[in-house]
């Protein structure tokens, strides 16, 4: 959390600083990027994002953003069945599937020159952080009784011995339920010209996301309502 307070002020502090400099021609008035996302509360691939920048002045854009991302808990650890092979985090209640549609702006603190060099674009963003929450589905052998396919209970299924698998994807999301909450974003995107009109860099930031209750990801263990993660995106972008 301080590392969160101080990349916020830091933020604030470069827009303030430059946001009125490099007052150039525009070199593009409207850019489609979409990327691959990392983050501190996902695995090796996050999810992935989509944003739509259009041109207010010579320094300022509108920013138009959508992100999927997987969002786990800390003490989640995959398990092998003894029974099946087949891999399973043993405790895990619910998947959480985020879906953050975000408004905000993008101030151009270093424009490249012409078609080389680094361009550098601090974003603020806000939006509704949509919680898809899917339960997480395991196939059970129970004593004496034929297998069965329900919710994970670590309550109920008390034998990691006993565990055969995970439920399909499909079936968790046709039970999932919606939650929702509001999600916050400062970042800084670096960019460089592949060729004439399109671009390849990164954005690097932190993200809030709070809900009005607690999101329960694992059972036996500490959920939260309030989500912060540092992230990493990798983009390609089009620009006109």
């Amino acid at each position: 959390m301080k590392f969160f307070i101080f990349f916020l002020t830091a933020f604030f502090i470069s827009v303030s600083s430059f946001s009125q400099s490099n007052k150039e021609n525009f070199d593009y008035e409207t850019q489609f990027i979409y990327g691959i996302n990392l983050n501190t509360q996902s695995g090796l691939i996050g999810g992935f994002s989509f944003r739509y920048s259009k041109a207010i002045n010579e320094t300022m854009y509108h920013s138009f953003s959508l992100e999927l991302v997987d969002v786990r808990h800390p003490k989640e650890q995959r398990r092998a069945s003894r029974l099946t092979g087949e891999f399973f985090v043993p405790g895990k209640r619910n998947f959480l599937y985020l879906l953050r549609p975000q408004y905000g702006r993008e101030w151009v603190l270093f424009r490249k020159a012409e078609e080389r060099g680094i361009q550098v674009n601090a974003i603020g963003a806000v939006g509704p952080a949509i919680g898809i929450v899917a339960p997480y589905i395991i196939d059970y052998q129970f004593v004496n009784e034929t297998a069965q396919t329900e919710q994970y209970d670590p309550n109920v299924h008390t034998s990691f011995e006993a565990v055969l698998g995970t439920g399909s994807f499909a079936k968790r999301i046709a039970d999932a339920k919606i939650q929702l909450g509001a999600s916050f974003k400062t970042s800084l995107a670096l960019e460089f010209s592949a060729f004439q009109g399109s671009q390849i860099g990164f954005e690097v930031g932190m993200m809030l996301d709070a809900y009005p209750k607690e999101i329960e990801i694992m059972g036996l263990a500490e959920n939260k309502k309030i989500f912060t993660s540092a992230f990493f995106t990798l983009f390609y972008g089009i620009s006109k």
